[in-house]
């Protein structure tokens, strides 16, 4: 799939899967705006879409995740089994729609485009670009790795305290994917808080939280203010708010911003929620960036240095898109660069190396 992708010099070819004829005409009308982009196939239900692709090899896949015949979801199962191709989802802001948006990126897809609320404009933009980034990953890199979501028994455990220590874990296109490879193998253990930014909207980054909590040893939730970053637990930044640290009585604390719509950073920030947790754990903090177009991570990975932190980073090879990590290396900023399938280990082992460190040195 993807065949104009070496030196693309014809238009991205795209098969819209959608059953509103008005979303249909929107979304058709949005991708054709672009001369980048050809919409060479429309289908108003899922096996439609099955019969589409197999004609056509498109470039990038549209997908909505309610029609007729078959859902988006089993749609998208039969589309990475068996013409693995770039897909971006279109979703509701509902509660339901950002459930299934997660579970999407479980079974393959590279993105997902939130419909936006009513009285709310298309997001054309987004669309664009999500639909041109897509069709440049190499769908062989697409995991197709669903969970079976069954809530694991935590035990109670000890009583939370404040943590010495953190790692980071900032990621974007991929990443719901990525973590799932990673936060479940973290085990409860782990003499760590760690704090998830992943680029993604708002009440989206809840149910991303609900599925790692359930495969996880480690508690997960989506953060909330005035948290406490302590061992065991994992806190998910909020879509659509940054992430800060604060002090309160000495106590390392979550602190949240909302976005400024003025600004065109991400939300949330990794660089902002790093340069904020390096000057107080300096040290003790792990940095990792994971998959993702940008390079969003790199400022913070340089105050997380500046302060003796170290940085760790997903590889080329299994990054869906190797931007955010490429960029950190390239500033020279990297401790180690990690395939996903070593990356708990890797954070395991760079927790444990710097606590024998610290004991060693206070000996």
């Amino acid at each position: 799939m993807g065949r104009n992708k070496p030196g693309r010099k014809n238009p991205i070819r795209v098969v819209v899967g959608e059953d509103s004829q008005f979303m249909r005409k929107m979304i058709t009308d949005s991708l054709n705006s672009d001369p980048d982009i050809e919409v060479v196939g429309i289908a108003g239900n899922g096996r439609e879409v099955l019969r589409v692709v197999n004609e056509l090899d498109p470039d990038c896949i549209t997908l909505d995740l309610e029609m007729p015949c078959m859902d988006g979801l089993e749609t998208l199962r039969y589309i990475m089994s068996e013409w693995p191709t770039p897909v971006v989802i279109l979703s509701a802001h509902s509660g339901n729609g950002a459930r299934m948006a997660i579970t999407c990126l479980e079974y393959g897809a590279v993105d997902f485009v939130a419909k936006t609320a009513k009285g709310h404009s298309f997001p054309v933009e987004e669309l664009i670009a999500k639909v041109k980034m897509a069709a440049e990953v190499n769908a062989g890199k697409v995991r197709f790795a669903p969970t079976n979501f069954d809530l694991r028994v935590k035990s109670a455990g000890p009583v939370k305290t404040p943590s010495d220590y953190v790692v980071v874990i900032g990621a974007s296109t991929g990443g719901p994917q990525a973590l799932m490879e990673i936060i479940p193998r973290l085990p409860a253990r782990l003499e760590a808080g760690v704090l998830i930014v992943q680029h993604m909207p708002p009440n989206f980054t809840r149910y991303l939280a609900e599925r790692m909590d359930a495969e996880s040893e480690m508690s997960v939730r989506e953060a909330e203010e005035e948290d406490t970053i302590s061992p065991g637990t994992v806190l998910v930044a909020p879509g659509g708010m940054h992430l800060f640290m604060e002090e309160c009585e000495g106590v390392p604390t979550v602190m949240l911003l909302s976005r400024n719509n003025l600004q065109r950073t991400a939300c949330p920030s990794i660089d902002f929620t790093l340069t904020s947790f390096a000057p107080h754990f300096r040290e003790k903090l792990v940095a990792v960036i994971l998959t993702g177009m940008g390079k969003d991570g790199t400022t913070g990975c340089m105050s997380v240095k500046r302060y003796g932190g170290r940085v760790i980073c997903q590889d080329r090879e299994t990054s869906m898109i190797y931007g955010m990590p490429g960029e950190v290396s390239r500033h020279s900023l990297v401790d180690e660069v990690v395939p996903l399938d070593d990356m708990a280990d890797c954070i395991v082992k760079n927790i444990e190396h710097i606590r024998v460190k610290e004991f060693s040195n206070g000996s």
